[in-house]
């Protein structure tokens, strides 16, 4: 009897003698989901995941979501996207986001399309790292909630058309374009992100007046401009209380092409900006 309990426990202090069973790793191509679907662990995607309208998306925390490099049309950008039509639900934790990031061992902007939110019902979005996409999300006509995430090494780390949008404590850096946006009737409000070291911090392309809020961010460090306005943005925009790295106005005012380099365009403008950077930041 003392031999056999001696053996139990020598069982149970083994290496990954209690360890809990991992899931299996989830493989889509083409995928439809019309109902309710939960994912965690490991989701490698070589498609277009579709959610219907009827469907509903649960993503947990800690879940790899990783995309392979499958350019169909030859574009040089990977097709392989998450598409939700219907309700997504992906809400991570500090100690266990959850990941969207291409599937190669070398991974480049690009290598995987996006995560995609058109004509959505409500998101709710939080504690996602999203890298190496050709956007790391895109939301249109939707209603969403994206905080406490991070947008890294994309072309553009999160553009939106059209939307109710709370984007809020957010790292956002290393991409082509940070925050890129036509507004077209959006409302909503930009707050308490860190929007560095891009090329382009904000890319105004066109449609916007300010409907959505841009205050309280640290845009600092990015590149060429902390703000850019399209060839087609013809409006002023005004983006105020935010850090820009400096208190010299025309410091921060030459790092905005806007109506001064090209007559056509609008103002950027950039009033009450703040003395120091905002807290509570990522």
């Amino acid at each position: 009897m003392r031999l056999c309990r001696r053996l139990l426990i020598l069982l149970l202090l083994l290496p990954g003698a209690c360890a809990r069973p991992q899931p299996p790793v989830l493989t889509f191509g083409d995928h439809v989901i019309a109902g309710a679907e939960t994912w965690s662990g490991e989701v490698r995607i070589s498609g277009v995941v579709t959610v219907k309208k009827t469907g509903l998306l649960t993503i947990l925390p800690g879940t790899r979501v990783l995309f392979a490099k499958v350019d169909r049309d030859g574009d040089g950008i990977g097709d392989a996207e998450l598409l939700v039509e219907g309700r997504l639900v992906a809400r991570g934790r500090s100690e266990q986001p959850i990941l969207f990031s291409s599937a190669e061992q070398e991974p480049a902007p690009a290598d995987w399309k996006y995560l995609y939110l058109d004509f959505a019902r409500p998101a709710e979005i939080s504690h996602l790292i999203s890298e190496y996409a050709y956007s790391g999300i895109q939301i249109h006509f939707s209603k969403a909630q994206l905080t406490d995430s991070e947008f890294r090494y994309n072309i553009d780390g999160v553009r939106f058309s059209t939307v109710n949008l709370e984007l809020a404590r957010n790292l956002i850096h290393h991409n082509r374009n940070g925050l890129r946006y036509e507004e077209r009737r959006s409302t909503g409000r930009v707050h308490h992100n860190t929007i560095r070291d891009n090329d382009v911090g904000l890319f105004v392309v066109t449609r916007s007046s300010g409907r959505v809020l841009v205050e309280q961010n640290n845009i600092v460090n990015n590149r060429e401009y902390q703000v850019k306005f399209g060839l087609q943005q013809r409006r002023n925009v005004a983006f105020p209380r935010n850090w820009w790295g400096t208190t010299d106005p025309r410091t921060i005012q030459r790092q905005f092409f806007d109506h001064r380099f090209d007559g056509t365009l609008g103002r950027a403008e950039a009033p009450q900006f703040l003395l120091a950077p905002v807290p509570g930041t990522p």
